[in-house]
């Protein structure tokens, strides 16, 4: 067999038949790992010929995953959760992609992470090796295991543009998911308290929760761990831009300017942190700095986005650049570029209101200013 999709479900009666019909062509067996369900979870896997292991939870993600692992049986292993779906598209190519390669260890899968946002590459596919098994109970990685074995026998990790992964977990009611992450998180903190991404999902769950001064303690605890270990890693940057963001829906101009300056000086440009950075320095009156930066963020390609690492709202690029921009002329007194602007954030977000009022305006102070002598 050459490959095999292995899950970990419970109570996914509601996703998963969608789950598995999305990679028929794809994968000659299915691996599911059951941890408790009493719903139709079972009975749906089951119909879809999945061979089924039944498991107790035991607030251990990378165990259940690793007792999937091996049962598999197939050649490569491709992971997946009953609430994602793999993009209709070439299997035969994808297929045939694996078969050829011969020092390919894993492929590096474009996967969506929420609706309406960008694709980034994420390590969704890799040769069944015994070595390579995930780790960690909550958010587990398996990075750290596929790049030892290829470091160790020099074999390629590359892009697998071949598929494609979206994500659809995080639409509707989140309170269950919050409920049950929170005291995860704090465990998995306690193990790995210098891996920042934990800290940055435990304040968006306090956020989520209405927590905020929980929320904002909780940033800063990541950020001032992030110092104090002293090597950067990729994700401490959503620390600095996810706490941005909070304090400018606060209105909290001053503290957001604190934190996007230390994250200037910090990190390399990407796009949240350009966005961040422009909405302050809109904020503040830095009206021209806050234009290069939206103007940035609209010359960047699909290629150049998923290339930076990091998935992002696809508004980011879309309507929130152009409105920013928009306001960026308005302010400048230059009505027919703002309304242009709006125009364009309005044909990208119909349902915002906002922008049609924007745009109304602008044209007004543009046929005005025309009308003068």
């Amino acid at each position: 067999m050459l490959v095999s999709a292995a899950l970990i479900v419970r109570d996914e009666e509601h996703t998963l038949d969608d789950c598995l019909e999305s990679l028929t062509g794809l994968v000659d067996e299915i691996v599911v790992v059951d941890t408790g369900s009493v719903d139709d979870t079972v009975a749906i896997a089951e119909s879809h010929g999945a061979r089924i292991v039944h498991e107790p939870w035991r607030d251990d993600f990378a165990r259940a995953r690793n007792i999937a692992l091996g049962l598999v049986q197939s050649d490569w292993v491709l992971y997946v959760d009953a609430d994602e779906r793999v993009r209709a598209g070439d299997h035969d190519g994808a297929r045939a992609a694996l078969t050829a390669s011969t020092d390919l260890v894993a492929g590096l899968v474009p996967f969506i992470p929420r609706v309406g946002w960008t694709p980034y590459r994420e390590f969704r596919l890799w040769r069944n090796r015994p070595e390579i098994r995930f780790a960690g109970a909550m958010h587990e990685t398996i990075v750290p295991a596929v790049k030892a074995v290829s470091e160790a026998e020099g074999l390629r990790i590359d892009p697998f543009d071949l598929l494609t992964i979206d994500h659809l977990g995080y639409e509707g009611d989140q309170r269950a998911k919050h409920r049950r992450d929170e005291p995860l998180l704090l465990a998995e903190i306690e193990r790995r308290p210098h891996r920042s991404y934990l800290y940055d999902h435990l304040a968006r769950v306090h956020e989520a929760q209405g927590r905020a001064d929980e929320a904002v303690a909780t940033w800063h605890r990541g950020i001032a761990m992030t110092e104090q270990r002293g090597s950067a890693r990729p994700d401490d940057l959503l620390l600095h831009v996810n706490l941005v963001f909070h304090l400018l829906a606060r209105r909290d101009t001053d503290a957001a300017g604190a934190v996007v300056e230390r994250a200037l000086v910090s990190f390399d440009r990407t796009p949240s942190l350009e966005l961040a950075a422009a909405r302050h320095e809109f904020s503040v009156g830095n009206v021209d700095s806050a234009l290069r930066r939206a103007q940035w963020l609209r010359s960047l390609t699909p290629e150049e986005i998923i290339d930076s690492g990091n998935s992002y709202d696809a508004r980011v690029f879309g309507e929130w650049a152009h409105d920013l921009i928009g306001l960026c002329h308005f302010a400048r007194g230059e009505m027919r570029a703002a309304a242009a602007a709006f125009s364009s954030a309005e044909a990208a977000g119909p349902g915002v209101a906002v922008y049609a009022t924007r745009r109304r305006l602008a044209e007004a102070k543009a046929a005005t200013t025309l009308a003068d002598p």
